[in-house]
């Protein structure tokens, strides 16, 4: 006699019927072999998974159906053996603690705990003996970077450090996701740009292929050393194609600060704003305003004439869109590749995120 569907349905947690009931009826195996020799070959690994579910004590489904199936043969045997493969790994999964599903979530993904929205305002003044817990040097190179007195000393040569280079040293990430809305992210310091190659980027960074930046750097051409901002963004417009890079490039000397340093009166005035990015510092800052990005710089310019008296002044680049929060904030030290041998040096010593005044 054929059990009733409902009631061997009834032994299963109320997802799980859907297994059991097909057209109203229970599945049968069918007739190939005689049921003696189906029975001896089902039962050994059967009676293995029972051991299995006994050990992590599991529902005594499977002991009522090999109970029920002493005849060889029996159809109640024949479901409990479509019903069982069906089921186990289900009940393996209900029976696993919170703590334990998110072990494994976390193991499958990589990514272990994560990251959180940063609470405004953020400020950070290292005034630790080393990186605060909430950072991650990405490539760390200890020999290149030292914390001490409230501030973040780094060292740079090669010129290979920058966002769009993987093996990039000192990639001073933040443990914390972007906050919603808009919001002004500023490193405040100092640059001795003495290689002619020095730079500095800000920005919010999920990959080298998929970042924005500001990006405050020092370009030797034809009349010397001059001072450029851009911000630049990195991203891939297809799923598997190359990524693509759009800037918003301003050159400092060539307008906005000083209208040219090749003549005799622009030169001197370039080489002293170059040399203030060290003597009195800069604060450079990556600005959301909605989907769209932007870079300031504000810094130490001299005097250029009764109209422009020597103080702080502050410039910006055009935006550039993005259309959502991604990554996390980072800044490093960076050189560009014709730097060589020679070493940048420069001091951080305060890190923000604050909502725009």
């Amino acid at each position: 006699m054929r059990p009733q569907s409902a009631t061997l349905a009834s032994w299963l947690p109320r997802t799980d019927k859907r297994l059991v009931i097909c057209n109203g009826r229970l599945p049968h195996l069918r007739e190939g072999r005689s049921s003696a020799s189906r029975y001896a070959s089902t039962r050994r690994p059967l009676l293995e998974h029972f051991q299995m579910a006994e050990s992590t004590k599991r529902p005594s489904l499977l002991r009522k159906l090999l109970r029920s199936s002493g005849a060889p043969g029996h159809s109640l045997f024949q479901a409990g053996t479509f019903l069982l493969l069906s089921t186990l790994p289900l009940l393996a999964q209900t029976e696993m603690s919170a703590e334990e599903q998110a072990r494994l979530a976390a193991a499958d993904s990589d990514k272990g705990t994560l990251a959180r929205p940063v609470d405004l305002p953020f400020e950070e003044p290292f005034d630790g003996k080393g990186l605060a817990g909430h950072w991650k040097n990405l490539n760390e190179d200890k020999a290149s970077f030292v914390i001490e007195d409230g501030i973040l000393l780094a060292l740079t040569s090669g010129g290979k450090n920058s966002l769009l280079n993987p093996e990039s040293n000192n990639v001073f990430e933040l443990q914390s996701l972007p906050p919603d809305g808009d919001f002004d992210l500023s490193i405040k310091g100092k640059i001795d740009p003495k290689t002619g190659y020095d730079e500095v980027w800000l920005g919010l960074r999920d990959s080298p292929d998929n970042f924005i930046a500001a990006h405050l750097y020092v370009l030797t051409r034809g009349c010397g050393p001059a001072l450029f901002l851009r911000t630049v963004a990195n991203q891939p417009v297809m799923p598997d194609g190359e990524p693509v890079t759009t800037a918003a490039n301003h050159s400092l000397f060539n307008g906005p600060l000083i209208k040219t340093i090749c003549d005799k009166a622009g030169a001197p005035l370039g080489k002293q704003i170059l040399s203030d990015l060290y003597a009195r510092g800069f604060v450079l800052t990556l600005s959301r305003k909605g989907l769209r990005y932007r870079t300031s710089l504000s810094l130490t310019v001299p005097g250029r004439g009764a109209d422009k008296p020597a103080g702080v002044e502050t410039v910006h680049t055009d935006w550039l869109a993005r259309m959502a929060p991604f990554g996390k904030p980072v800044f490093l030290l960076g050189q560009g590749s014709r730097a060589g041998g020679g070493e940048t040096l420069a001091e951080f010593d305060h890190f923000s995120i604050r909502r725009p005044q």
